[in-house]
C-alpha cells in the first residue's frame, strides 16, 4: 500500500539547496527531542543547524510549515522502517508456514504447535519493542507529534497515514495466519506495542528489560491465536 507524503515548504532542484533544507529538517528534529514542539523556533533552529537565520524563514516562511515538513521528515523514515518490519514479520511467517508443513497435526491442530506459534510471535513482537526503545529519540519524537496533531490539522493527516501503514502490515500479517477478525487483532497488537513502548520510554527501561513484557503480550497474542482456531 502506498502512502504519500507531501512536504509543505519551499523546494529546491540544486543540490546544495536540499542539503541545506535537510540539514534545517534535521536540527528542527533534534530540537524537539529537547525541547518539545514549543521549542521550534526560527532562530532556534537556524542555531541548532548552524545556518544563517534567512535560510530557516526562506525554506519554511511559517513556523507550522517547518514543523510540518519535520514530521513528513521523520514519517518517511518511519514509513520505511515499517516496510522492513513488514518484510521481517513475513518471513516469521514463512518459517511458521514450512513447520506447520512438517508437523504431522499442523501447526492449528495440537496444542504444542500452537505454543510455538505463540511464543515466536511474542518473541518477535518483543525484538520489535527493544528496537523501538533503543532509538529513544525517535520515540520521543512520535509521541511530540501525536500531541501536535491534535491542535494541526497538517500533523493529524501525516499521523494518519503513519498509523495506517503500520495497521495495515499486522492485519495483512494475521488476515494471512488465517484470522477472520484480522482489523481488531491488529489494532490490540498495535495498541499493546504502543504502550509499552511509551512505558519503557518514560521509565527509561533498558531494551534488555523489554523481555519482561513477554508474558503480556504471550497473553494477548495466544487470545488472538485461539480466535483464529475456533
Amino acid at each position: 500500500m502506498t502512502y504519500p507524503l507531501t512536504y509543505v515548504g519551499r523546494q529546491t532542484s540544486r543540490s546544495d539547496g536540499e542539503a541545506r533544507r535537510l540539514v534545517i529538517l534535521e536540527a528542527t528534529l533534534r530540537l524537539i527531542v529537547k525541547e518539545g514542539i514549543r521549542g521550534v523556533r526560527h532562530r532556534a533552529v537556524a542555531k541548532e543547524a548552524g545556518v544563517p537565520l534567512a535560510s530557516t524563514t526562506y525554506y519554511f516562511k511559517d513556523i507550522k510549515d517547518l514543523i510540518s515538513d519535520s514530521l513528513t521528515y521523520f514519517a518517511e523514515k518511519t514509513l520505511w522502517m515499517n516496510k522492513e518490519l513488514e518484510t521481517r514479520s513475513f518471513d516469521l511467517l514463512k518459517q511458521l508456514s514450512a513447520a506447520e508443513e512438517v508437523s504431522d497435526a499442523g501447526a492449528f491442530n495440537c496444542n504444542g504447535a500452537s505454543e510455538h506459534l505463540v511464543s515466536k510471535l511474542s518473541q518477535f513482537i518483543c525484538a520489535h519493542i527493544a528496537e523501538q526503545v533503543s532509538n529513544r529519540d525517535d520515540r520521543i519524537l512520535e509521541v511530540a507529534f501525536h500531541e501536535e496533531a491534535l491542535r494541526n490539522s497538517q500533523l493529524a493527516n501525516a499521523i494518519k497515514l503513519l498509523d495506517e501503514s503500520l495497521l495495515a502490515s499486522i492485519q495483512a500479517f494475521f488476515t494471512q495466519l488465517g484470522s477472520i477478525s484480522s482489523q481488531p487483532d491488529a489494532y490490540q497488537i498495535l495498541g499493546l506495542i504502543k504502550l509499552l513502548e511509551y512505558q519503557s520510554v518514560v521509565q527509561s527501561l533498558h531494551s534488555k528489560l523489554v523481555q519482561d513484557f513477554e508474558p503480556i503480550i504471550s497473553s494477548t497474542v495466544r487470545n488472538i491465536i485461539r480466535g483464529i482456531q475456533s
